[in-house]
């Protein structure tokens, strides 16, 4: 089952005969335009004379795969959404697309009663999980926005109804973002930007021993005691 980006350019090279890094450029072009991610591959393969209709991916698929990683084991989890945090606030290639973090920080605030499994992942099982994830995201938001020349534009209009309070909240932050103001992971107000410390307000970063790590950041979303990462109870 195709739930990647990454996975349908390669079917799509695979049956034109091109090379994935050719094709790419070609969806990229396309997708720079305007257009969206499955209707910039049914365009090459119908260039290339094959039948559009069998390229496509379910959104509803991508969130189930996503849930399903980030309720193997709660540790896991904490680490992965620490990398995530840290690559969204990069400058750099390798920053993680804000409008793809929002969707994960919705898909991880509905998750609950995570196993603490006693098994210890290895780096490298971490980095796959990883990476998954953020090919999951990031082919979601281009599936569940609209999208322009300028970024997000809405929401798609095939956006399934299950997904589009996600995709309302993905195109809400990033509105918010482009306007310079940043929604704080931790309590929910919406601050300015340049006033954030850690993906967080200063309040709430204030009320967290510096000497924590990005994870603790993530197990206190919210500000209270967890059972969920995104289900507080009061103390």
């Amino acid at each position: 089952m195709i739930l990647t980006a990454r996975e349908l350019i390669q079917k799509l090279a695979n049956d034109t005969g091109l090379h994935y890094s050719a094709v790419a450029k070609l969806v990229n072009r396309s997708m720079q335009k305007g257009r969206g991610l499955i209707e910039s591959v049914r365009i090459i393969a119908e260039d290339y004379k094959l039948n559009p209709k069998i390229y496509k991916i379910n959104p509803e698929n991508i969130v189930s795969e996503a849930v399903k990683i980030l309720r193997e084991d709660y540790t896991q989890t904490l680490m992965i959404s620490a990398v995530l945090g840290q690559m969204v606030e990069s400058k750099g290639k390798d920053r993680f697309p804000p409008p793809a973090f929002f969707a994960f920080i919705e898909i991880l605030s509905e998750i609950e009663n995570v196993p603490r499994d006693s098994k210890s992942e290895t780096s490298t099982e971490i980095e796959e999980r990883t990476t998954r994830m953020i090919e999951l995201m990031t082919t979601l938001v281009s599936l569940l926005c609209d999208w322009s020349e300028l970024g997000v534009n809405g929401i798609a209009f095939d956006c399934p109804d299950a997904l589009r309070e996600i995709a309302r909240a993905v195109f809400r932050k990033t509105k918010l973002l482009q306007g310079g103001l940043w929604t704080c992971i931790s309590c929910g107000n919406i601050v300015d930007v340049k006033e954030t410390r850690a993906l967080m307000c200063v309040e709430c970063d204030n009320k967290i021993d510096g000497r924590r790590s990005l994870e603790d950041t993530f197990e206190t979303l919210g500000g209270r005691t967890r059972s969920g990462y995104g289900r507080t109870e009061g103390k």
